[in-house]
Protein backbone atom coordinates (compact mmCIF):
# COMPACT_ATOMS: atom_id res chain seq x y z
CA UNK A 1 0.00 0.00 0.00
CA UNK A 2 1.40 3.09 -0.68
CA UNK A 3 0.42 7.11 0.61
CA UNK A 4 1.66 10.26 -0.02
CA UNK A 5 3.63 12.92 2.49
CA UNK A 6 3.69 16.14 0.38
CA UNK A 7 6.09 18.80 1.48
CA UNK A 8 3.42 20.90 1.18
CA UNK A 9 -0.22 20.69 0.88
CA UNK A 10 -1.47 18.78 -2.37
CA UNK A 11 -3.56 21.56 -3.93
CA UNK A 12 -0.83 23.92 -3.03
CA UNK A 13 1.63 21.80 -4.61
CA UNK A 14 -0.27 21.67 -7.71
CA UNK A 15 -1.44 24.97 -8.41
CA UNK A 16 2.42 25.77 -8.10
CA UNK A 17 3.40 22.73 -10.76
CA UNK A 18 0.58 24.02 -12.97
CA UNK A 19 1.84 27.60 -12.98
CA UNK A 20 5.56 26.67 -13.96
CA UNK A 21 3.77 24.58 -16.75
CA UNK A 22 1.89 27.09 -18.10
CA UNK A 23 4.50 29.32 -18.23
CA UNK A 24 6.62 26.35 -20.24
CA UNK A 25 3.95 25.94 -22.66
CA UNK A 26 3.47 29.49 -23.15
CA UNK A 27 7.18 29.76 -24.02
CA UNK A 28 6.85 27.14 -26.15
CA UNK A 29 4.29 28.49 -28.07
CA UNK A 30 6.23 32.01 -28.57
CA UNK A 31 9.94 29.92 -29.58
CA UNK A 32 11.40 31.39 -32.71
CA UNK A 33 13.41 27.82 -32.99
CA UNK A 34 12.56 25.22 -34.74
CA UNK A 35 9.05 23.08 -33.95
CA UNK A 36 11.09 19.69 -33.13
CA UNK A 37 13.78 21.50 -31.58
CA UNK A 38 11.61 24.11 -29.33
CA UNK A 39 8.92 20.44 -28.90
CA UNK A 40 12.20 18.55 -27.26
CA UNK A 41 13.09 21.56 -24.74
CA UNK A 42 9.11 21.17 -24.16
CA UNK A 43 8.99 17.79 -23.58
CA UNK A 44 12.42 17.68 -20.92
CA UNK A 45 10.96 20.38 -18.98
CA UNK A 46 7.85 18.46 -18.32
CA UNK A 47 9.50 15.84 -17.80
CA UNK A 48 11.71 17.48 -15.01
CA UNK A 49 8.57 19.56 -13.47
CA UNK A 50 6.61 15.81 -13.63
CA UNK A 51 9.58 13.90 -11.43
CA UNK A 52 10.19 17.12 -9.21
CA UNK A 53 6.30 17.05 -8.92
CA UNK A 54 6.26 13.05 -7.62
CA UNK A 55 9.28 13.62 -5.11
CA UNK A 56 7.59 16.57 -3.34
CA UNK A 57 4.18 14.21 -3.22
CA UNK A 58 6.94 12.06 -1.15
CA UNK A 59 5.32 8.51 -1.71
CA UNK A 60 6.04 6.20 0.50
CA UNK A 61 5.51 2.03 0.93
CA UNK A 62 3.61 0.77 3.94
CA UNK A 63 5.46 -1.94 6.14
CA UNK A 64 4.14 -3.98 8.68
CA UNK A 65 5.64 -6.15 11.17
CA UNK A 66 8.85 -5.27 12.54
CA UNK A 67 11.36 -6.05 15.38
CA UNK A 68 11.26 -3.19 18.17
CA UNK A 69 12.99 -2.49 21.03
CA UNK A 70 10.46 -2.03 23.60
CA UNK A 71 11.02 -1.82 27.70
CA UNK A 72 10.39 -4.78 29.97
CA UNK A 73 7.99 -3.31 32.19
CA UNK A 74 4.30 -4.32 33.45
CA UNK A 75 3.45 -1.08 34.85
CA UNK A 76 0.13 -1.32 37.18
CA UNK A 77 -1.90 0.91 38.53
CA UNK A 78 -4.41 0.45 41.34
CA UNK A 79 -6.69 3.71 42.31
CA UNK A 80 -9.12 4.23 44.60
CA UNK A 81 -12.11 6.18 42.95
CA UNK A 82 -14.32 6.16 46.30
CA UNK A 83 -16.40 9.15 47.37
CA UNK A 84 -13.62 9.58 49.94
CA UNK A 85 -10.79 10.46 47.44
CA UNK A 86 -12.96 13.49 46.45
CA UNK A 87 -12.22 15.06 49.58
CA UNK A 88 -10.23 18.43 49.21
CA UNK A 89 -7.53 18.37 51.04
CA UNK A 90 -5.13 17.94 48.15
CA UNK A 91 -2.57 20.51 47.51
CA UNK A 92 -3.47 23.85 46.79
CA UNK A 93 -7.04 22.64 47.91
CA UNK A 94 -7.50 20.50 44.98
CA UNK A 95 -9.18 17.13 45.40
CA UNK A 96 -6.98 13.45 46.39
CA UNK A 97 -8.28 11.91 42.79
CA UNK A 98 -7.03 14.55 40.87
CA UNK A 99 -3.69 14.72 42.14
CA UNK A 100 -3.57 10.70 41.68
CA UNK A 101 -4.55 11.29 38.00
CA UNK A 102 -1.75 13.88 37.73
CA UNK A 103 0.55 11.69 39.39
CA UNK A 104 -0.37 8.36 37.09
CA UNK A 105 0.17 10.24 34.15
CA UNK A 106 3.81 11.80 35.47
CA UNK A 107 4.23 8.22 36.00
CA UNK A 108 3.82 6.99 32.45
CA UNK A 109 5.75 9.59 31.04
CA UNK A 110 8.67 9.01 32.86
CA UNK A 111 7.98 5.08 32.07
CA UNK A 112 6.95 5.67 28.44
CA UNK A 113 7.48 2.81 26.41
CA UNK A 114 6.22 0.29 29.29
CA UNK A 115 2.83 -1.64 28.94
CA UNK A 116 0.18 -0.23 31.23
CA UNK A 117 -2.50 -1.52 32.93
CA UNK A 118 -5.05 -0.30 35.18
CA UNK A 119 -7.42 -1.30 38.07
CA UNK A 120 -10.15 1.20 39.52
CA UNK A 121 -12.09 -0.07 42.68
CA UNK A 122 -14.76 1.60 44.93
CA UNK A 123 -17.53 -0.87 45.89
CA UNK A 124 -16.13 -3.58 43.28
CA UNK A 125 -12.95 -3.24 41.53
CA UNK A 126 -12.88 -3.44 37.50
CA UNK A 127 -10.45 -3.81 35.24
CA UNK A 128 -10.23 -0.91 33.11
CA UNK A 129 -7.40 -1.39 31.13
CA UNK A 130 -5.75 -4.90 30.86
CA UNK A 131 -1.87 -4.55 29.73
CA UNK A 132 -1.49 -2.24 26.96
CA UNK A 133 1.46 -0.04 25.26
CA UNK A 134 -1.57 2.34 24.25
CA UNK A 135 -1.06 5.51 26.47
CA UNK A 136 -3.88 7.34 24.60
CA UNK A 137 -6.20 4.88 25.62
CA UNK A 138 -5.70 4.75 29.32
CA UNK A 139 -5.29 8.17 29.62
CA UNK A 140 -8.62 8.49 27.73
CA UNK A 141 -9.88 6.06 30.49
CA UNK A 142 -9.16 7.67 32.96
CA UNK A 143 -10.05 11.24 32.05
CA UNK A 144 -13.72 9.52 32.01
CA UNK A 145 -13.74 8.11 35.44
CA UNK A 146 -16.30 10.18 37.41
CA UNK A 147 -17.34 10.57 41.08
CA UNK A 148 -19.49 7.95 42.29
CA UNK A 149 -22.47 8.98 43.80
CA UNK A 150 -23.06 9.68 47.41
CA UNK A 151 -26.07 7.82 47.25
CA UNK A 152 -24.17 4.85 45.93
CA UNK A 153 -21.09 4.59 47.68
CA UNK A 154 -21.09 1.56 50.47
CA UNK A 155 -17.93 2.32 52.09
CA UNK A 156 -14.35 1.21 51.43
CA UNK A 157 -12.51 -1.51 51.60
CA UNK A 158 -8.80 -1.66 50.49
CA UNK A 159 -8.59 -5.13 49.98
CA UNK A 160 -11.38 -5.02 47.36
CA UNK A 161 -9.27 -4.78 43.86
CA UNK A 162 -7.51 -7.81 45.44
CA UNK A 163 -8.59 -10.81 42.83
CA UNK A 164 -8.08 -8.49 39.66
CA UNK A 165 -4.69 -7.46 40.89
CA UNK A 166 -3.69 -11.17 41.85
CA UNK A 167 -4.80 -12.29 38.07
CA UNK A 168 -2.79 -9.00 36.29
CA UNK A 169 0.16 -9.88 38.65
CA UNK A 170 0.19 -13.72 37.58
CA UNK A 171 -0.55 -12.56 33.67
CA UNK A 172 2.67 -10.43 33.89
CA UNK A 173 4.39 -12.90 35.81
CA UNK A 174 3.88 -15.96 33.08
CA UNK A 175 5.95 -13.39 30.44
CA UNK A 176 9.54 -13.89 29.64
CA UNK A 177 11.91 -11.48 30.69
CA UNK A 178 9.35 -9.36 32.00
CA UNK A 179 9.32 -6.41 35.43
CA UNK A 180 5.87 -6.21 37.11
CA UNK A 181 5.63 -2.44 38.70
CA UNK A 182 2.52 -1.74 41.11
CA UNK A 183 1.45 2.03 42.46
CA UNK A 184 -1.19 1.95 44.25
CA UNK A 185 -3.13 5.08 44.84
CA UNK A 186 -5.35 5.57 48.05
CA UNK A 187 -6.12 7.54 50.86
CA UNK A 188 -6.12 4.19 53.10
CA UNK A 189 -9.34 4.46 54.36
CA UNK A 190 -11.52 2.44 55.30
CA UNK A 191 -14.99 2.73 56.37
CA UNK A 192 -16.69 -0.27 55.39
CA UNK A 193 -17.37 -3.30 57.51
CA UNK A 194 -15.72 -6.76 56.43
CA UNK A 195 -14.41 -9.98 57.85
CA UNK A 196 -10.70 -10.71 57.62
CA UNK A 197 -8.93 -8.80 54.79
CA UNK A 198 -6.74 -10.59 52.46
CA UNK A 199 -3.28 -10.64 53.20
CA UNK A 200 -1.21 -8.83 49.86
CA UNK A 201 1.97 -9.97 51.47
CA UNK A 202 0.64 -13.07 49.43
CA UNK A 203 1.18 -11.43 45.97
CA UNK A 204 4.73 -9.52 47.01
CA UNK A 205 6.54 -12.48 44.91
CA UNK A 206 4.76 -11.14 41.96
CA UNK A 207 6.31 -7.65 42.34
CA UNK A 208 9.27 -6.08 41.31
CA UNK A 209 9.00 -2.82 42.27
CA UNK A 210 6.96 0.47 42.77
CA UNK A 211 4.90 2.33 45.11
CA UNK A 212 1.87 2.82 47.33
CA UNK A 213 0.98 6.36 47.10
CA UNK A 214 -0.75 8.08 50.19
CA UNK A 215 -3.61 11.00 49.79
CA UNK A 216 -4.86 13.56 51.87
CA UNK A 217 -4.10 14.82 55.53
CA UNK A 218 -4.94 13.86 59.14
CA UNK A 219 -6.70 16.31 59.97
CA UNK A 220 -8.90 15.68 56.81
CA UNK A 221 -10.98 17.01 54.11
CA UNK A 222 -14.54 17.75 53.27
CA UNK A 223 -16.27 16.74 49.97
CA UNK A 224 -18.62 18.02 47.69
CA UNK A 225 -20.54 16.39 44.66
CA UNK A 226 -23.05 17.74 41.84
CA UNK A 227 -26.08 18.49 45.15
CA UNK A 228 -23.48 20.10 47.23
CA UNK A 229 -21.35 19.08 50.50
CA UNK A 230 -21.83 16.13 51.97
CA UNK A 231 -22.82 15.49 55.14
CA UNK A 232 -22.67 12.68 57.58
CA UNK A 233 -26.66 11.30 58.14
CA UNK A 234 -25.66 10.44 61.61
CA UNK A 235 -24.19 13.74 62.97
CA UNK A 236 -25.92 15.83 60.54
CA UNK A 237 -22.09 17.49 59.88
CA UNK A 238 -20.34 18.06 57.33
CA UNK A 239 -18.64 14.77 56.66
CA UNK A 240 -14.51 14.53 56.89
CA UNK A 241 -12.41 12.09 55.45
CA UNK A 242 -8.80 11.29 56.83
CA UNK A 243 -6.12 9.85 55.44
CA UNK A 244 -5.11 6.13 56.98
CA UNK A 245 -0.84 5.60 56.56
CA UNK A 246 -1.25 3.04 59.00
CA UNK A 247 -3.36 1.16 56.31
CA UNK A 248 -1.05 2.22 53.68
CA UNK A 249 2.00 1.04 55.24
CA UNK A 250 0.92 -2.41 55.82
CA UNK A 251 -0.16 -2.39 52.15
CA UNK A 252 3.45 -1.35 51.18
CA UNK A 253 5.09 -3.47 53.42
CA UNK A 254 3.10 -6.53 52.11
CA UNK A 255 4.13 -6.11 48.65
CA UNK A 256 7.67 -4.88 49.58
CA UNK A 257 7.59 -1.80 47.79
CA UNK A 258 8.00 1.95 49.31
CA UNK A 259 5.07 4.13 50.92
CA UNK A 260 4.73 7.53 49.67
CA UNK A 261 2.99 10.31 51.43
CA UNK A 262 2.23 12.93 48.36
CA UNK A 263 0.82 15.64 50.69
CA UNK A 264 4.66 16.06 51.89
CA UNK A 265 5.62 17.45 48.55
CA UNK A 266 7.64 14.66 47.64
CA UNK A 267 8.45 14.49 44.28
CA UNK A 268 8.37 10.90 42.23
CA UNK A 269 10.76 11.59 40.07
CA UNK A 270 14.32 9.65 41.96
CA UNK A 271 11.46 6.61 42.18
CA UNK A 272 10.42 6.85 38.55
CA UNK A 273 14.20 7.03 37.62
CA UNK A 274 14.91 4.00 39.75
CA UNK A 275 12.37 1.83 38.53
CA UNK A 276 13.72 2.93 34.87
CA UNK A 277 17.16 2.09 35.43
CA UNK A 278 16.77 -1.44 37.30
CA UNK A 279 14.55 -2.06 34.16
CA UNK A 280 15.80 -3.20 30.75
CA UNK A 281 14.46 -3.73 27.03
CA UNK A 282 13.21 -6.90 24.92
CA UNK A 283 12.84 -6.83 21.34
CA UNK A 284 9.31 -7.90 19.58
CA UNK A 285 8.57 -8.77 16.54
CA UNK A 286 4.42 -6.81 15.91
CA UNK A 287 2.70 -7.65 13.34
CA UNK A 288 0.61 -5.06 13.87
CA UNK A 289 3.52 -2.76 13.72
CA UNK A 290 2.85 -0.13 10.85
CA UNK A 291 6.11 1.98 9.50
CA UNK A 292 6.31 3.79 6.53
CA UNK A 293 8.84 4.13 4.06
CA UNK A 294 9.79 6.95 2.11
CA UNK A 295 10.56 5.70 -2.11
CA UNK A 296 10.80 8.72 -3.66
CA UNK A 297 14.69 8.70 -3.89
CA UNK A 298 13.92 5.93 -6.82
CA UNK A 299 12.74 9.18 -9.07
CA UNK A 300 15.76 11.11 -8.12
CA UNK A 301 18.19 9.25 -10.58
CA UNK A 302 15.99 9.94 -13.46
CA UNK A 303 15.48 13.25 -12.61
CA UNK A 304 19.28 13.96 -11.89
CA UNK A 305 19.68 12.58 -15.56
CA UNK A 306 16.66 14.72 -17.26
CA UNK A 307 18.80 17.87 -15.36
CA UNK A 308 21.98 16.54 -17.20
CA UNK A 309 20.67 16.32 -20.73
CA UNK A 310 19.26 19.72 -20.08
CA UNK A 311 22.17 21.07 -19.01
CA UNK A 312 23.65 19.50 -22.09
CA UNK A 313 21.46 21.16 -24.36
CA UNK A 314 21.92 24.38 -22.86
CA UNK A 315 25.55 24.25 -23.01
CA UNK A 316 25.16 23.40 -26.72
CA UNK A 317 23.37 26.50 -27.32
CA UNK A 318 26.08 28.42 -25.82
CA UNK A 319 28.08 27.39 -27.60
CA UNK A 320 26.18 27.78 -30.99
CA UNK A 321 25.77 31.36 -29.71
CA UNK A 322 29.37 32.56 -29.15
CA UNK A 323 29.77 30.27 -32.34
CA UNK A 324 27.28 32.43 -34.62
CA UNK A 325 28.73 35.73 -32.77
CA UNK A 326 32.23 34.92 -33.61
CA UNK A 327 31.78 34.49 -37.23
CA UNK A 328 29.71 37.84 -37.31
CA UNK A 329 32.78 39.24 -35.50
CA UNK A 330 35.55 38.11 -38.21
CA UNK A 331 32.55 39.38 -40.91
CA UNK A 332 33.07 42.81 -39.65
CA UNK A 333 36.76 42.15 -39.04
CA UNK A 334 36.97 41.21 -43.10
CA UNK A 335 34.62 44.23 -43.91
Amino acid sequence: MRIFNPVIPIPALIAIFSVVLLISVILWILSRESRLKSTYALVRRAAILGLAFVIALRPMREERGAEIQLSNLDVLFVLDTTLSMWAEDGPGGSTRFKTAKEDIKEIMEGLSGANFGLITFQNKAVVLAPFTQDEDTLLGLLKSIQQPDRYYAQGSRLDTPYYDLENMLISSDRKENRQTIVFFFSDGEVTASSGTPFDYEVLGELVDGGAVLGYGTEKGGTMRDEYGEIYDMQTFEKAVSCIDEDNLEDIADALGIDYIHRQKSTLLTPLITKIKAAGGTITERRFDYITYQDTYYKYVPYLAGVLLLELIADIRENVKVRSKHGKKRENNKTK
